[in-house]
């Protein structure tokens, strides 16, 4: 009897990084035209406007300079929490783009929000914990990790939600107070929910008919699938074309890596070499950089795996009567090739 070996060759998520790559000279125009609008409502100090319109410039185009404001716009409103973790963020991408004086600047605010933050701490214990219960926090899910675990937010109401299947649902809001605000809520054991008169009941004394096979549909053997040939060929053009894809991805971001260098000496020659850059041509420089390199990660590393999956499909094209399956799916988070065989 043959052994069966399925092999799932090559899962890529990519998507996310092409979106940003995908951005058009508009969108670009757009995002610039928003971070400025943000800029001057932020320096009136019409916060919530400009929070509104800063968030509203990096959901078109990332930037960290856009981020650092945006983070400056939430500590300016209070949302310390908001504010806490966005400089933290900015700080990390800044480093990894080479940004070694913006990496700084977000983690020293970061640093100096942090003792001043609110924090929520969720408890849920062992005779609360019914098999599949789920604590929500404003409306998302809270994962189980999280539990027990002093969480900053925003100073404000927290809305706390935990349900279970066959249980009642329990609701609670509170509210947290600002500066270093240590607020604990204990989830209680769930009721049961009452049994419903409608939903049948089934009797233990009632069984399905069993119906009888007709002897020939028993004994018939399954006939055999007649072997396609020309699978083989179709799996090798399949390895061709994605490999020549990794080739060009390939190409792409050593392109858009040299691109990067050559924007991040613009912005230093046009003074970002402070916590934050003087004006908007140097802000768009350096998020200029920020994206190369990130395309440039993302190409790199995109065209590898491609061009890895194509070698591997062309190799294990099928042959004779070996059985070869291949799957492509899609979605707003990425594309996934499934190579898959019996031999």
């Amino acid at each position: 009897m043959p052994m069966r070996l399925w092999l799932w060759v090559l899962t890529i998520w990519a998507l996310c990084g092409a979106a940003q790559a995908q951005v058009t000279a508009g969108d670009k125009a757009a995002a610039e035209a928003l971070f400025d609008r943000g800029l001057a409502l932020l320096r009136e100090g019409k916060l919530e406007e400009a929070c509104h319109t800063l968030e509203q410039s990096q959901s078109i185009e990332r930037g960290i300079g856009t981020m650092l404001y945006l983070a400056e716009c939430y500590e300016k409103s209070g949302r310390t929490a908001s504010a806490w973790a966005l400089f933290r963020e900015a700080a990390s991408e800044a480093q990894a783009a080479g940004q070694t004086e913006r990496a700084a600047a977000g983690r020293q605010r970061a640093e100096r929000l942090e003792p001043a933050l609110s924090r929520l701490t969720v408890e849920v214990p062992d005779g609360t914990r019914v098999p599949g219960l789920e604590v929500l926090r404003n409306g998302a899910p809270l994962a189980k990790g999280l539990w027990g675990v002093a969480l900053p937010v925003d100073p404000g109401d927290q809305h706390l939600e935990a349900r279970a299947p066959g249980h009642l649902t329990h609701a609670h809001t509170i509210t947290v107070a600002k500066g270093q605000a240590a607020v604990k809520v204990v989830i209680p054991p769930l009721g049961a929910a009452p049994v419903s008169e409608s939903a049948p009941v089934a009797s233990p004394m009632q069984t399905a008919p069993i119906q009888a096979m007709p002897a020939e549909s028993r004994s018939s053997p399954l006939a055999p699938a007649p072997v396609d040939d020309s699978r083989g060929k179709k799996f090798k053009l399949i390895g061709i074309v994605v490999g020549s894809v990794g080739v060009a991805l390939l190409a792409v971001g050593t392109g858009f890596g040299v691109r990067a260098i050559g924007k991040n000496n613009d912005a230093k020659d046009a003074g970002c070499g402070t916590k934050l850059c003087p004006d908007s041509r140097g802000v768009d420089l350096s998020d200029d950089a920020n994206k190369a390199a990130t395309i440039s990660n993302i190409g790199v590393f995109a065209g590898g795996a491609l061009l890895a999956g194509g070698l591997l499909t062309y190799l294990l094209a099928p042959k004779g009567d070996e059985q070869t399956k291949v799957a492509f799916s899609a979605d707003q988070r990425g594309a996934q090739l499934h190579v898959g065989g019996v031999f």
